[in-house]
């Protein structure tokens, strides 16, 4: 089941976290997101992922659809990049230890906004809720799915 995750962080605007968050950005393309894209890809979790500065330095959003179990999605990224979410979520205020799975999960539950509507494939949110809506062109088929019948396209 694929589920959303539009994690979004107030910036702290001092000038410290403002400057932090500059280096994030000119550094980004050439020393995290090349981390961020191996763990994305070792996962065979996650069909999109992002992350996105907006309103003029205010938020900073996480935004992916995954499939699986809310905890361990969490899980598995806090483990493989507790560095670069340590930087993310170091320029929140009230951000967990990252080397807490529980503290993680926890902050990542609540920092996740939900989308409007509800869901249509009886997906639930980080809470046990009904998710909000999450539309799929391929009915929500997981990561694993695809990427076997592609492979298997290819193989013919």
């Amino acid at each position: 089941m694929t589920h959303p995750l539009t994690l979004t962080l107030k910036i702290k605007q001092d000038p410290e976290t403002l400057a932090a968050l500059n280096d994030l950005k000119e550094n980004f393309a050439e020393h995290i997101q090349p981390k961020i894209e191996e763990a994305l890809r070792k996962s065979k979790l996650v069909h999109f992922a992002r992350v996105v500065v907006i309103g003029d330095n205010e938020y900073i959003q996480v935004i992916t659809e995954y499939d699986g179990d809310h905890f361990e999605y969490t899980e598995f990224f806090r483990d493989a990049l507790t560095p670069i979410f340590a930087k993310i979520f170091s320029l929140a205020d009230g951000v967990p230890d990252v080397d807490n799975p529980a503290e993680f999960f926890e902050f990542s539950k609540n920092a996740n906004v939900r989308t409007l509507g509800l869901s249509t494939d009886g997906a639930t949110d980080m809470h046990g809720n009904q998710a909000g809506w999450l539309f799929s062109a391929y009915n929500h088929a997981e990561v694993r799915d695809i990427l076997g019948a592609l492979q298997r396209d290819a193989a013919e």
